[in-house]
């Protein structure tokens, strides 16, 4: 994990089924240094809609198994912005059992969304409006 000064946080390196839950510890931890209690409930769903497409990465685009994956948290003019880039390969949603479920619950979770996915992997970007810590 790197911080990038006090309003950017990354992780670029390998998800797994160990590696997921320290990656959703981490992200707590920098939403709760950035915002403080000003995040308040704010931060479940960040972290609930992170957690799922960081699980979608490890699920669909590396079938379970460890791959890599980028994911940067940054608070740019008031708006958090957090994305999640994988290099594997994902299914369509019609090819899918599940028939993106999770994805609609990242859509109920979060202020923006946009989905890009090409032959490199697939990158998604969330964003939310973002307390900013203000000092007296």
């Amino acid at each position: 994990m790197e911080e990038l000064g006090s309003d950017g946080w990354r992780y670029r390196g390998t998800i797994s089924p160990r590696t997921l839950p320290s990656l959703r510890r981490h992200l707590i931890s920098w939403l709760r240094r950035r915002a403080g209690d000003e995040v308040g409930r704010q931060a479940d769903d960040v972290v609930l809609a992170c957690w799922e497409a960081m699980a979608n990465v490890l699920d669909h685009a590396y079938g379970g198994r460890p791959g890599l994956i980028d994911v940067r948290a940054r608070v740019d003019e008031e708006v958090l912005v957090i994305t999640v880039a994988d290099q594997g390969r994902w299914e369509s949603i019609t090819e899918r059992d599940d028939g993106g479920r999770g994805l609609r619950l990242i859509q109920a979770l979060v202020d923006g969304l946009d989905l890009r996915s090409t032959a490199d992997g697939t990158v998604i970007t969330l964003t939310w409006p973002f307390p900013v810590r203000r000092t007296a």
